[in-house]
């Protein structure tokens, strides 16, 4: 076992003494710096991505609070109207994003009904 070791360790040197090591992109300090500034571009993505899913949300929120209020009742035209404006807004915002496809259908469906109503344009369903 002793003499195995010691002829791969004797081995090992000549076996890699061809190879070529590339000049790493590491010592370059441009390199470096642009990586830094990707980094950092990435960092503000996602600071605007998490605003974004935040301002999402609460207006999600509002929606399901005035959609239950109107459903107990509350049917007057200004109610009316923020519940409309609330899931226009909604709509867009999923739409813009592309991201229907993470929300139930019939969800989209709903903001898409009360969206038709917000407007003088229908918003076309899904």
């Amino acid at each position: 076992m002793i003499k195995k070791i010691l002829l791969l360790t004797l081995l090992i040197p000549h076996c890699f003494a061809d190879l070529k090591i590339p000049q790493s992109s590491l010592t370059d300090p441009f390199v470096q710096e642009n990586e830094v500034a990707i980094a950092d571009q990435l960092i503000t993505s996602a600071q605007e991505q998490l605003k974004y899913s935040r301002a999402l949300k609460e207006l999600m929120i509002q929606f399901s609070k005035q959609r239950e209020e109107f459903v107990l009742g509350n049917q007057s035209k200004s109610h009316t109207g923020i519940l409309v404006n609330t899931a226009r807004q909604i709509y867009e915002m999923i739409e813009a994003n592309h991201i229907e496809h993470l929300f139930a259908k019939d969800y989209i469906e709903e903001l898409a009904f009360f969206s038709s109503i917000a407007g003088k344009t229908a918003v076309s369903r899904p």
